[in-house]
């Protein structure tokens, strides 16, 4: 594992008992997406589930059909999928906190046996070509350096016919200020990642890796009430998370997060970031 990966591992590893308390604290989610928040949508729970049907319902999936949620965070919509629409998924993440919490959630939630969980890296799985009828990568692609290489690998172990959705942030342009820059850096660094696609090259390299039926949703209007929902938390958060930081009681990777979350709101009201769904078959 490289450098940029191991940071990754870690800022979940450190990161979970805090998302738990802060976003996901319904058992039935265990989600650390952003979620959808439709017409009738009342609280934080139902958007964290309408996204997870959303994704579901675009992709197609059928019964019988096998899954890789890459990048899986805590098994939350692998188990959603594996309980809710009876087909297998299998779940990748570099965290191994994660993924010990996954696998018991797995079993907590009865779905052992329609479901596994590795320590694996979704831009060099190891998995044979054709293995999966769907590869669901929901606010995962965007760790990945390289996203054509992503976007490759998923290719690769498709069987024909096969598809692929992604559920991510983009960025819809480039920065043109150094406050869009501080706010992009601060986001990248909170959240210890690489870049952010490029909403129209993202298209390209699908487009390159060979997916067709290409099919794009922006959901930025519908992540809204979340992002403004984070910012709202992180602030009040912040001012303590500085003082125990100051104390040593919690690491600077949570101060740097703390900013990611005010960053995000910034991306979005700027029209600098959005959120969208790619959808691609093979």
């Amino acid at each position: 594992m490289n450098k940029q990966k191991q940071k990754i591992a870690e800022y979940y590893d450190v990161t979970l008992p805090y998302y738990k308390r802060f976003w996901h604290r319904d058992p039935e989610s265990n989600a650390i997406h952003y979620g959808f928040w439709e017409k009738n949508t009342r609280t934080l729970k139902e958007a964290l589930l309408n996204e997870n049907r959303f994704l579901m319902e675009a992709v197609g999936i059928t019964e019988g059909a096998k899954v890789l949620d890459a990048g899986c965070g805590i098994g939350g919509s692998a188990i959603w999928l594996a309980k809710n629409k009876k087909v297998h998924v299998v779940g990748i993440t570099l965290s191994e906190r994660q993924l010990e919490k996954a696998k018991k959630l797995a079993m907590e939630n009865g779905v052992s046996d329609k479901t596994e969980f590795y320590l694996n890296d979704f831009v060099n799985t190891g998995f044979p070509e054709h293995s999966f009828d769907v590869v669901w990568a929901e606010e995962s692609s965007c760790y990945a350096e390289n996203k054509k290489v992503f976007l490759q690998e998923a290719y690769r172990i498709l069987r024909r016919g096969g598809k692929v959705i992604v559920a991510d942030g983009f960025l819809y342009r480039e920065p043109q200020s150094e406050q869009e820059e501080n706010l992009y850096r601060d986001f990248l660094d909170g959240l210890v990642l690489p870049n952010l696609a490029n909403i129209k090259q993202f298209r390209t390299d699908m487009e390159a890796v060979g997916f067709r039926n290409i099919k794009f949703w922006d959901k930025t209007k519908e992540t809204e009430p979340s992002s403004k929902i984070m910012y709202r938390r992180v602030k009040l958060f912040y001012p303590l998370a500085k003082f125990f930081n100051f104390l040593h009681i919690i690491p600077d990777l949570l101060i740097n997060n703390s900013k990611a979350g005010l960053a995000q709101w910034g991306l979005v009201k700027s029209g600098l970031g959005g959120y969208g769904v790619f959808y691609g078959e093979k």
